[in-house]
C-alpha cells in the first residue's frame, strides 16, 4: 500500500477527507503504526473553532490505539506486532522544565504535539516516535485503549489536586473530561456530584450514578451546599475551562479550585481578598506528566465504569459527519446540541 485515507485539517469550520501518501519512517527511533481506532476529542472541536492552535494541513487525531508494522534500526523497547498507545505530547527531556518535573511547560509543545501540529490519528498509518509509544496489555479492548492518553491528563490534575477520601467533590462539566474525573472522584472521594447544561451528557451522568446538576435550570451554589451540608466543596474541578469564577463560589474555605479546562476565549474577573480570605488554593494542570502508565494499570483493573463513555464507532470515511454529533454545526459555525459523549473513528 502506497497511498491512504486521512482526514486532515484545511480551515475553521473545514476537515477533509483524502489521499495521502503512506509515511515512512525517516528516523532510527521511530515506528510506522497503523491505526486502530481513534477518540474524538474536545481539543479537536477547538481547533476546528478557532480556539486552538494547529499545524497547517496536519492529520488531526490524538487519542490512538495502533499496530507497529515497521520498526526502524535504533528501536529498542517495540517490535513489529506490539499494540501501542500514544502520548500525542512530544518533550525534548532536556530542558529545565523537563529535567525538574514539570515537562508539560517544555517548549517543544509549542509545535510538536502528534494529531495538532504533526500528522496523528485520523488517517491508516502514522509515523510515531518510540517514546510515544506504550504496549498496551491484552486486558484492554481497543476502544477502550483510545483513552490511555486522556486518562493520563485527568491522572495528573488528579495528582496536583491530591483528592482524599473524605473529599467532597464537584466537577463542573460532564464532556469526556469531566466523565473521567467524576468516575475517579466516585472511586476515591467521600462525595461526588457534577454540572451539565447538555441533555445527552446529563443523561450519561445519571448513568454513571452520580448526581448531576443543570446550571440552566438549578441554583448550582445552593445545590453545593445542600450536598456539603452548607461548607461548600473541598475540592471544585473546572473540566470546561470556563467556570474559573463559579467554582470559587462552590469552594468551601481551605478548599482546592482545579483549572483544568481550556478556553482561550475566556476572561475571568476574580477578587483577590476572597482567594486570601478563604484560603483557596487555585491549581492549574495541563497535559499529563509520567501518567500513561498509571493510566495502562487503572484501564487493564477495569475499576472505571467506561460502558457509559463510548457513544459510537464510525468509520474514517464519516468522521466529517462526527462533529455535528459533538456539538458543531460547520455550516453556522454554532454550538448545537450534543448527541455523543466519546466518538470513536476506526480506519
Amino acid at each position: 500500500m502506497t497511498t491512504m485515507k486521512a482526514l486532515a485539517y484545511k480551515a475553521l469550520g473545514k476537515i477533509v477527507l483524502e489521499d495521502r501518501p503512506v509515511p515512512k519512517i525517516t528516523s532510527p527511533n521511530q515506528v510506522l503504526v497503523q491505526v486502530i481506532a481513534c477518540g474524538i476529542c474536545g481539543t479537536d472541536v477547538k481547533i476546528l473553532e478557532g480556539k486552538h492552535a494547529v499545524g497547517e494541513n496536519a492529520v488531526l487525531g490524538h487519542e490512538f490505539v495502533g499496530t507497529v508494522k515497521e520498526i526502524g534500526s535504533g528501536i529498542m523497547t517495540l517490535k513489529v506486532g506490539d499494540r501501542v498507545a500514544v502520548d500525542n505530547s512530544l518533550r525534548c527531556g532536556v530542558c529545565e522544565f523537563c529535567r525538574s518535573g514539570m515537562s508539560s511547560q517544555c517548549d517543544w509543545l509549542k509545535d510538536k504535539s502528534i494529531g495538532i501540529f504533526q500528522d496523528g490519528g485520523y488517517a491508516e498509518f502514522c509515523v510515531l516516535p518510540e517514546n510515544a509509544c506504550y504496549k498496551v496489555p491484552d486486558e484492554i479492548d481497543d476502544i477502550t485503549a483510545t483513552q490511555v492518553e486522556t486518562l493520563g491528563t485527568v491522572l495528573n490534575g488528579m495528582n496536583i489536586v491530591q483528592m482524599q477520601v473524605w473529599d467532597s467533590v464537584v466537577v463542573l462539566g460532564f464532556g469526556p473530561i469531566g466523565y473521567l474525573f467524576t468516575a475517579l472522584a466516585d472511586n476515591v472521594a467521600a462525595r461526588v456530584m457534577c454540572t451539565e447544561i447538555d441533555p445527552f451528557r446529563i443523561d450519561v451522568a445519571k448513568q454513571l450514578g452520580v448526581p448531576v446538576f443543570n446550571p440552566n435550570e438549578s441554583d448550582i451554589e445552593m445545590q453545593v451546599k445542600a450536598f456539603t451540608g452548607d461548607k461548600g466543596a473541598d475540592i471544585v474541578i473546572d473540566a470546561v475551562g470556563t467556570q474559573l469564577e463559579n467554582a470559587l463560589n462552590y469552594v468551601a474555605p481551605g478548599g482546592k479550585v482545579l483549572a483544568f479546562g481550556m478556553d482561550s476565549s475566556v476572561k475571568a474577573t476574580i477578587t483577590p481578598n476572597t482567594i486570601t480570605r478563604k484560603a483557596i488554593k487555585i491549581l492549574g494542570s495541563y497535559i499529563g506528566q509520567n501518567t500513561c502508565l498509571p493510566a495502562i494499570k487503572i484501564l487493564q483493573s477495569h475499576k472505571l465504569n467506561m460502558a457509559p463513555f463510548f457513544t459510537e464507532v464510525i468509520r474514517l470515511e464519516d468522521g466529517v459527519s462526527a462533529f455535528g454529533k459533538l456539538g458543531l454545526d460547520f455550516a453556522t459555525m454554532k454550538h448545537i446540541p450534543k448527541k455523543a459523549m466519546k466518538i470513536v473513528i476506526k480506519p
